[in-house]
């Protein structure tokens, strides 16, 4: 895929990739990218860069982090991410979230009876200049195929339900809506997608 002729490639980053990146190129774009779409509708966050820095850390620490960017091939720069880790049920530690820190509920800690595995994902945005050219598509696709290589049994999602874009999305890629409601937010749905 082509966006101004410049070819889109996704690529699996690391916590020990963005340590070894000494200009920090890699993780001033995704900050930036995050502060970006997040502050605008429904999220209106506003997060600074250095929270998103923190935060990125924080999550690539957790058990099971992936983190997949979309990066324009000739000029480098990350115009797309997908950010996620493996959930637990129960209570959880500090490398381990569970279910229920997500949804603030244990409605979905069924997910993994019989040891199946639940990969949820925190983030997934592309920058505004390159939307609606199937970029969230392509990282959702390469996450689900290393999902499926690593074992898991479910790729969970959150998104509010005023995101057509984003539930769109989820229908296209095979996911169904749970009938979950978030404690901590009520607007928010939970999407399901057996691997």
């Amino acid at each position: 895929m082509s966006l101004n002729n410049n070819p889109i490639e996704i690529t699996r980053l690391t916590l020990a990739d963005l340590r070894a990146d000494e200009s920090g190129t890699a993780i001033e774009q995704l900050a930036e990218l995050i502060v970006e779409a997040f502050r605008e509708p429904p999220w209106h966050e506003h997060f600074s860069a250095s929270r998103i820095h923190f935060g990125l850390g924080v999550e690539l620490m957790r058990q099971g982090a992936l983190l997949y960017a979309a990066k324009e091939q000739d000029a480098g720069r990350i115009v797309g991410y997908v950010l996620g880790k493996e959930l637990a049920a129960g209570e959880g530690n500090g490398h381990q979230q569970t279910l229920k820190d997500i949804s603030g509920t244990a409605a979905l800690d069924y997910l993994c009876e019989n040891g199946r595995r639940v990969f949820y994902v925190s983030g997934l945005a592309v920058r505004s200049g390159f939307r609606r050219r199937g970029i969230a598509e392509r990282l959702s696709l390469a996450l689900l195929d290393e999902l499926r290589r690593q074992g898991f049994s479910y790729r969970l999602g959150r998104t509010d339900r005023s995101m057509i874009s984003m539930r769109n999305l989820y229908q296209k890629l095979g996911f169904r809506e749970l009938p979950v409601t978030d404690a901590n937010h009520s607007e928010r749905s939970y999407w399901l997608l057996a691997l």
